[in-house]
Parts: structure tokens; C-alpha cells; sequence
């Protein structure tokens, strides 16, 4: 609960979260105000240690109406062993055992926006986009 991470940041620690929009056990917005508590206290560079990715229509940990098969130790392991922060995420959803969909998942506060052409299933189809205030 504490958002003052420097101690954990200046040992050279990385974070990826990740929860459910439609986790119904623990409300998806106590990860989104985590956050925005860690980078008021942390500073705009917070996402250099830090991210959040927020999943459509995934229920708590997994299942619901949107993807919910996601391997965040990879990109975590690449982040910590090779510097480089994951852009995205690209989280699936399996039915009668086959990937029926692929979406890409953003770093908060961005989100996945269709490009208007190609497959809607292909997560190169979307780009990472800071949604509008309106």
C-alpha cells in the first residue's frame, strides 16, 4: 500500500502489474489508484521501474468476456536481464483450446486503439494511445 518505492527503484527493482477491468473480487481501480499514487510520489520517470497494464473484460487473474492469457514473466524478465520496458503486452483468448483473439495491452495510462484496417484479432492491427480527456 505504500507508493514510495525508491528504496526498491535504487536497487535497480522492476514492477509489472497487471489486474482485470472486470475483476469482480478486488476492484480493478485499486491497482489504477496504486499507481497514480506511485508516480505522484515517484516522479515522471515512475514508468522506468514501474507499469501497469490493465486488461479488457478479464475477470480476477483470468476468464471473462475479453483476453485473458497473458505471459507477463517474459517481458519482465527482458525488462530486469535486458533493459528493455515492455511497449505492450500481447494477452490472448483461448476457446476449444485455439487463440480465438489477440489484443495488444498498453502501459497505463494508455490504451489499444484499432488502426480502422486489417484483422481486429491482430494485435499489430493497434496502436498504444493516451485516450482523449473529452
Amino acid at each position: 500500500t505504500n507508493p514510495d518505492l525508491s528504496a526498491f527503484r535504487s536497487r535497480g527493482g522492476k514492477i509489472l502489474m497487471y489486474h482485470g477491468w472486470a475483476d469482480t473480487a478486488l476492484t480493478p481501480l485499486m491497482s489504477v489508484d496504486y499507481y497514480d499514487k506511485a508516480t505522484q510520489k515517484n516522479g515522471a520517470s515512475t514508468p522506468d521501474f514501474m507499469r501497469l497494464f490493465m486488461v479488457p473484460g478479464m475477470f480476477h487473474c483470468r476468464g471473462g468476456v475479453g483476453v485473458d492469457r497473458i505471459d507477463a514473466l517474459t517481458p519482465l524478465l527482458n525488462w530486469v536481464e535486458g533493459g528493455t520496458a515492455p511497449a505492450r503486452i500481447v494477452a490472448h483468448r483461448v476457446e476449444g483450446g485455439k487463440v480465438a483473439r489477440s489484443r495488444p495491452l498498453c502501459p497505463y495510462p494508455k490504451l489499444a486503439k484499432y488502426k480502422g484496417e486489417g484483422d481486429s484479432n491482430d494485435p499489430a492491427n493497434f496502436t498504444c494511445t493516451v485516450p482523449d480527456a473529452n
